[in-house]
């Protein structure tokens, strides 16, 4: 099953180390089938996170097709890669460029490059690293399904 990415932007006011609040406008990502089920999802996320009144300023389906996720604790990142597919159209013999844009988890742009590029050593394509830029994104909220958690509530049994 493909993802859909849907970029949400959620307006709130954050409390900061030092006590003093102030309004905020973070980027989220989260993975949903519709625009429905995006904003239910993100509702749910900011319930378990904000304390008090937020907004959800802006719900949009995102470019981005495939999320590269870190194991590594120091990677709390997220940077934007737009990756160029080339192919030979076979009718011209033309070299024709098609992109797909990636979210990549990292601790500095050095290492979503090595990240990026580790996640990309499957290809069997051509493909070019046309940009790679950090983004505003808090945190991305993959799909899971649901049926998971209850499996394993009826194994402890």
């Amino acid at each position: 099953m493909t993802a859909n990415w849907f970029e949400a932007k959620v307006k709130y006011m954050k409390v900061s180390e030092d006590g003093k609040e102030k309004k905020v406008n973070e980027a989220y990502l989260l993975d949903a089938m519709s625009y429905t089920e995006a904003e239910s999802r993100i509702t749910r996320e900011m319930e378990s996170v904000v304390s008090g009144d937020y907004y959800i300023s802006s719900l949009k389906k995102s470019n981005i097709t495939e999320v590269v996720p870190s194991e590594d604790e120091t990677d709390d990142r997220w940077y934007k890669a737009k990756v160029a597919i080339i192919d030979a159209d076979e009718v011209s013999g033309k070299e024709k460029s098609s992109f797909q844009y990636y979210l990549v988890a990292a601790s500095d742009i050095k290492r979503a490059l090595e990240n990026l590029e580790k996640s990309l050593s499957t290809f069997v394509v051509p493909y070019e690293i046309a940009s790679l830029a950090d983004t505003t994104f808090m945190d991305v909220y993959p799909y899971f399904e649901e049926p998971a958690a209850e499996e394993e509530s009826t194994e402890e049994e």
